[in-house]
């Protein structure tokens, strides 16, 4: 009987310290989260900037963060894609203008209007942002994405050097198209062998899109609601061909094959910064790499004004979203703010090469006056004249599919701009918009 309540008791015993052992062991494993994973792309200055944000957040926050990475375009979001289709998709994704609306089209991004809207934080606040792009990253009302910069392709660098060895005065925010090519004419200089020493303009790419706007024309009948391809314009027309005829009929810029000579495409900021291009066109970005560059004199205007007094131009831009297979969305979004509000756009734009996606900073005495180049406050004004692509999920496959490789022919000068924007429009209309219809 005695041996028969002891084992009882025992039993019960055990049972309680297991129960206890339990509910101890449910506790702690409640508590320990998983890291949120940040997924992004950058060069070496901003990955490392990344890091330190990262380090912050677990000091004053006790929140974990881990950092992937990827090769931006492309690969980015190929690996970003995989791993979604996979359900292991990252909590937080850096999302860039191009490629919000596949995004949402396919479900993968949270709409981030209720933490916006319940958000107590009163440094955090929306209408701080260049309206611009936010209205990029919003989609049928909702907001998908916090914008950490705003990238307007709207700078034209040059060498001062370059400009006072010819005896020329400097473009102001002023000047026209036809200005332009008067100076890139007379910085222009061959050997007498008739080989180029020296070119008046160069652009990162041929970023032919600003060209079309700045001349009064456009891509698509409407870009956050496209119903139709009008790069069949007489405006859209003209300025793809004065793109062209810099190369082609002026001289004043480098072919496609003079650069690949020289080093290369994208070598092109490098060529600039040799010595060997006056100007140089492409976004703010760059200023970081020029200003590494010792004894290189250089400052920056803005892109020149069309036929009809005003100027248009493309632009970037980038930011932060939450994805819907996150599984703690309340502490991403803790994350996210970290790294698009205030205190991460200074951290971002320390290195220089971004301008603030929060207007009070990139109207601050840090970003205007700490560093190169002196004309630094025309990136205030450039945000209320950008032209974003269309905002489509088919964009890349129609810029690939109908518009570069059509392009590149009016490049080359195998034929005119005219006859291949005609072209395009026809093959655009035809294979996608009439299908809508």
């Amino acid at each position: 009987m005695y041996t028969e309540v002891f084992m009882k008791k025992n039993i019960i015993y055990f049972l309680l310290i297991s129960l206890a052992l339990f509910f101890v062991f449910s506790c702690n494993k409640s508590k320990t989260k998983k890291p949120i994973r940040v997924f992004h792309w950058g060069d070496i200055i901003e990955m490392q900037n990344v890091d330190k944000i990262i380090a912050d957040i677990k000091k004053t926050k006790g929140i974990e963060v881990v950092q992937e990475r990827a090769p931006a375009g492309n690969p980015y979001m190929e690996k970003f894609l995989t791993q979604a289709a996979a359900g292991l998709a990252p909590d937080i994704v850096f999302v860039e203008v191009g490629n919000v609306k596949p995004m949402v089209d396919k479900g993968l991004l949270v709409d981030l209007s209720p933490y916006i809207q319940n958000d107590k934080d009163k440094d955090f606040n929306i209408k701080d942002y260049y309206p611009e792009v936010v209205d990029r990253f919003t989609i049928d009302g909702k907001i998908y994405v916090i914008p950490r910069d705003i990238a307007p392709i709207c700078v034209i660098y040059y060498n001062k050097k370059l400009f006072d060895e010819a005896g020329l005065l400097y473009p102001n925010d002023d000047w026209t198209y036809q200005d332009f090519l008067s100076l890139a004419k007379k910085l222009t200089k061959y050997d007498k062998a008739g080989k180029p020493v020296q070119f008046g303009f160069l652009d990162e790419w041929i970023i032919w899109d600003s060209w079309v706007y700045t001349f009064g024309g456009s891509i698509m009948d409407d870009i956050k609601n496209p119903t139709k391809c009008v790069l069949d314009s007489p405006e859209a027309i003209a300025g793809v061909q004065f793109r062209a005829d810099l190369t082609n009929k002026y001289k004043v810029a480098p072919s496609q094959g003079q650069l690949v000579m020289g080093g290369g495409w994208y070598g092109t900021a490098s060529v600039f910064a040799s010595g060997k291009v006056a100007m140089f066109y492409t976004g703010y970005w760059k200023a970081g790499y020029f200003r590494s560059i010792k004894d290189f004199e250089w400052d920056i205007v803005m892109f020149p004004k069309g036929p009809k007094g005003f100027r248009k131009y493309s632009s970037g831009g980038s930011g932060y979203a939450i994805t819907t297979q996150c599984k703690d969305k309340d502490t991403a979004w803790q994350v996210l703010k970290r790294f698009a509000g205030e205190k991460g756009q200074i951290d971002l734009s320390s290195q220089g090469g971004l301008q603030p996606a929060i207007i009070k900073l990139a109207e601050s005495k840090q970003f205007l006056d700490d560093f190169p180049p002196k004309n630094k406050k025309i990136m205030l004004k450039a945000p209320k004249d950008i032209v974003f692509t269309p905002l489509m999920k088919e964009w890349e496959e129609i810029n690939l599919r109908y518009i570069a490789p059509e392009l590149d022919k009016v490049w080359s000068g195998q034929e005119k701009a005219e006859v291949v924007l005609k072209r395009i429009a026809k093959e655009i209309n035809k294979n996608y918009f009439s299908k809508k219809k």
